[in-house]
């Protein structure tokens, strides 16, 4: 069995065998995962014995997809997950019903044949699209600070943030729907001390009507003032909408008046003299 072989067994191109199982149950005991590569050799039904027995695999699977919801949330039949699998999860997840980004990123560092083995099909094609599974952000939220801000990317957010549109009438920021909190660094641990504090210095981002200074407040940003005589300490406030509109006339420059009659005279006077 060569490299290749093991690329194609672990994306589900070529059927499983025992050789390659239990060389996937050794790489993990060899990452001090032993207790999930034990889990991982009992559900399979391999022994360190087995490596080099090239018969195919007897596994049938952890069990189906429950429902429809089960298929869209992630983590593999049978558990939801931040990202899309194709298979079980459970060497990497143990007992978790949630798969977290975390767990993810573990089992592709240091568990790279599991990993493999949940990835192919629809599942490899939505998680290289960047679409994120349902229910993943809330998921990730409840972790607190062991949840990662996970989001979308490539087309995955084109469609999640509505196109150039859609990040427009936001200004830039990203949707609730391209991250789980638009505040934070993508990757980012979601600490809710962390995450309060940056939504904090955020901000609030101005509307769509007044970025195009379509409120009073924008279309005139300093308003005429007047002085409140109600006021002990004679405090200045902005000028009502009609008081402004007097104020502005008031101070407006007079036009220049032209008067013809006079120019008219004085002209024929100069005229009648040149023709004496």
């Amino acid at each position: 069995m060569g490299f290749f072989d093991d690329l194609a067994m672990g994306f589900g191109a070529k059927e499983k065998t025992k050789d390659f199982e239990a060389r996937t149950a050794a790489t993990m005991e060899s990452n001090r995962n032993p207790g999930g590569a034990q889990r991982y050799r009992e559900s399979r039904g391999v022994t360190s014995a087995d490596i080099g027995n090239t018969a195919p695999s007897t596994y049938q699977g952890g069990g189906g997809y429950t429902s429809f919801f089960d298929r869209i949330d992630g983590g593999g039949p049978g558990r939801s997950g931040a990202r899309f699998s194709s298979g079980d999860t459970g060497a990497f997840a143990g007992e978790s019903n949630y798969v977290s980004e975390q767990m993810y990123r573990d089992a592709e560092k240091n568990q790279p044949e599991a990993f493999a083995q949940t990835q192919g099909g629809i599942a490899s094609l939505s998680n290289l699209a960047g679409f994120r599974p349902y229910g993943s952000y809330d998921q990730e939220r409840g972790l607190g600070a062991k949840g990662i801000n996970i989001g979308t990317s490539g087309i995955g957010d084109y469609f999640a943030g509505q196109g150039a549109i859609g990040n427009f009438i936001r200004g830039g920021v990203p949707s609730s729907k391209q991250r789980v909190e638009p505040n934070v660094p993508i990757g980012n641990s979601l600490d809710p001390a962390a995450v309060q504090f940056l939504n904090e210095q955020a901000g609030e981002v101005p509307s769509l009507m007044e970025r195009l200074r379509l409120t009073p407040e924008f279309a005139n940003p300093n308003p005429p003032m007047i002085l409140n005589s109600d006021d002990d300490d004679n405090s200045l406030t902005p000028a009502p909408r009609q008081i402004e509109k007097i104020i502005a006339e008031q101070t407006q420059e007079p036009r220049r008046q032209t008067f013809i009659a006079p120019l008219r005279r004085n002209l024929g006077g100069l005229v009648s003299l040149g023709r004496r």
